[in-house]
């Protein structure tokens, strides 16, 4: 019942957050959405499971993949918003957050060995 309550809160604060981004069905904004929605699902499903057995080399891998998930995205996120230069004519575009109305390809820092790390950070986290 924890974990249901958990899920509807994220969701709501998930959905508060990506309102601009669902009045515009067609944008990536929503298909972002619902991304986030299910990285909740994954976390609050698999939470119980984190402390059963901590030191086995399957979930030592796990939470090496967790823990380096939000690396990659802070570090995409900060190259981003310093190297990508946002353009003023993009600020109008509520589905894209700021960090992504960009105009500059960024092709140092992490972007030099990942072209897109937040899909990685993604696919680290389900993992």
């Amino acid at each position: 019942m924890t974990r249901l309550l958990l899920f509807v809160l994220g969701a709501a604060a998930l959905a508060w957050a990506s309102w601009p981004a669902l009045r515009q069905p067609r944008s990536h904004g929503t298909t972002r959405f619902f991304a986030w929605i299910c990285m909740l699902a994954l976390v609050l499903v698999n939470y119980p499971q984190w402390e059963t057995d901590p030191f086995s080399p399957r979930q030592i891998a796990s939470w090496l993949l967790l823990f380096s998930s939000p690396v990659l995205a802070v570090q995409a996120y900060r190259l981003l918003r310093t190297q990508g230069q946002p353009q003023a004519r993009r600020a109008s575009d509520d589905a894209l957050l700021p960090f992504e109305r960009t105009s500059q390809l960024v092709t140092s820092g992490i972007f030099r060995y990942i072209r897109h790390p937040m899909y990685t950070a993604l696919i680290f986290l389900a993992w």
